[in-house]
C-alpha cells in the first residue's frame, strides 16, 4: 500500500515537472518575474511611469501566469498611453508615436503618425516612414492618401525644376526631387521624371558649348537615353575635330573628353605643350642671341 503511494506521488511531480517545462519558467523564474512586476507596480503608485515601464521591459510575462500575464499587458498599454500623451502635448511627436507603437496603442500610434505627416508634409523621410507604417498595418486607405501627398509634391518639384532650367539650363538637384517623390507614388511613376530629363537633354543637345552638352549628357544618363548618349558623342566628337583644326587645344580636349576619347585629348594636350616647348626654346635662343648681337654693336 505505501509503495502504490509512494508511486502516486512521484507521479504527480513528474506532471508538475513536465508543466513547469512546458511553460518555459522554473520556480525560480517566476520568483523574478513576479518581482519585477512588483517592482513595476510601485513605481507605477509612486508616479514614476517611465521607471515602471523600465521595470515592466524586465518582466517575463509567461512566467505570471495567465492572471497575471492579462494584468501585465493592460498595465504596459495604459502606462504606455500616458507617457505617449505627455509626450504629445509638448509637441514631441516622434517621441509619442513611438511610445504609443510600443505599448500596444496602435490606433493612436497612427493618428501621430498622421498628425506628424500633416504637421510636415513636405518632410519626404517622414512620408515613406509614414507608408511603411501604414503598409505593415495593411491600411491600404492610408498609404493611397500618403501616396497622393507624394504625387502632389513631385507635382511642385517639377514646377521648380521648370523654373530652374528655364533660369539657368540646369536643374539636377530640382529634378532629383521630383524623382525621389515619385518613387512613392507608384513603381512606375518614376517614368515622369526621366522622360523630363531626356527632353531638357534634348533642349541642350541642340548647343555647341562644352558645359551644355556635358548637362546634356547628364540628363540622358539620367532618363536611360543610350541612342541619344550615342548620339551627343558622336557630336562632340565633331566639335573636338574641329576645334583642333583651329588650334584651339584645351576646347578640342574638353569636347574628347565628353566623347569618350580623353585619350586623343591627352595626346593633343602633350603636342600642344611640347609645341609650346620647343617655341619658347626658340624664343629663348633667338632673345639671346639678340641680346649679343646689340652688346658687339655697343662694344660691350
Amino acid at each position: 500500500m505505501k509503495t502504490t503511494i509512494l508511486m502516486f506521488a512521484l507521479t504527480g511531480l513528474m506532471v508538475v515537472a513536465q508543466s513547469t517545462l512546458a511553460d518555459g519558467c522554473t520556480t525560480a523564474d517566476e520568483n523574478v518575474a513576479a518581482a519585477n512586476m512588483k517592482k513595476a507596480d510601485d513605481a507605477d503608485r509612486a508616479g514614476k511611469l517611465k521607471e515602471a515601464y523600465a521595470a515592466l521591459g524586465k518582466v517575463d510575462s509567461m512566467c505570471l501566469g495567465r492572471d497575471g500575464s492579462k494584468r501585465y499587458e493592460s498595465m504596459r498599454k495604459r502606462i504606455g498611453l500616458q507617457l505617449g500623451q505627455q509626450e504629445e502635448k509638448q509637441n514631441h511627436l516622434a517621441a509619442a508615436f513611438d511610445w504609443y507603437k510600443a505599448s500596444g496603442n496602435g490606433d493612436e500610434a497612427d493618428r501621430v503618425k498622421m498628425k506628424q505627416v500633416n504637421a510636415t508634409p513636405r518632410d519626404r523621410n517622414l512620408v515613406s516612414g509614414a507608408i511603411d507604417h501604414f503598409k505593415y498595418k495593411d491600411n491600404n486607405a492610408r498609404v493611397a492618401e500618403l501616396r497622393q501627398l507624394a504625387a502632389k509634391n513631385a507635382d511642385l518639384e517639377l514646377a521648380a525644376e521648370e523654373k530652374a532650367f528655364a533660369a539657368r539650363k540646369e536643374s539636377f538637384q530640382e529634378l532629383g526631387s521630383a524623382k525621389d517623390w515619385l518613387y512613392y507614388v507608384s513603381d512606375t511613376a518614376t517614368k515622369k521624371a526621366r522622360d523630363r530629363a531626356e527632353q531638357r537633354g534634348d533642349t541642350l543637345l541642340k548647343e555647341d558649348t562644352l558645359r551644355h552638352l556635358e548637362n546634356a549628357k547628364r540628363y540622358f544618363n539620367l532618363a536611360d537615353a543610350k541612342q541619344k548618349e550615342k548620339t551627343l558623342k558622336e557630336k562632340a566628337m565633331r566639335l573636338a575635330q574641329e576645334h583642333e583644326k583651329k588650334g584651339e587645344t584645351n576646347q578640342a580636349a574638353g569636347f574628347y573628353s565628353l566623347a569618350d576619347a580623353s585619350a586623343q585629348g591627352n595626346a593633343l594636350q602633350k603636342r600642344a605643350e611640347a609645341e609650346h616647348k620647343q617655341g619658347e626654346e626658340k624664343r629663348q635662343k633667338k632673345f639671346s642671341k639678340d641680346q649679343g648681337d646689340l652688346e658687339k654693336q655697343l662694344g660691350m
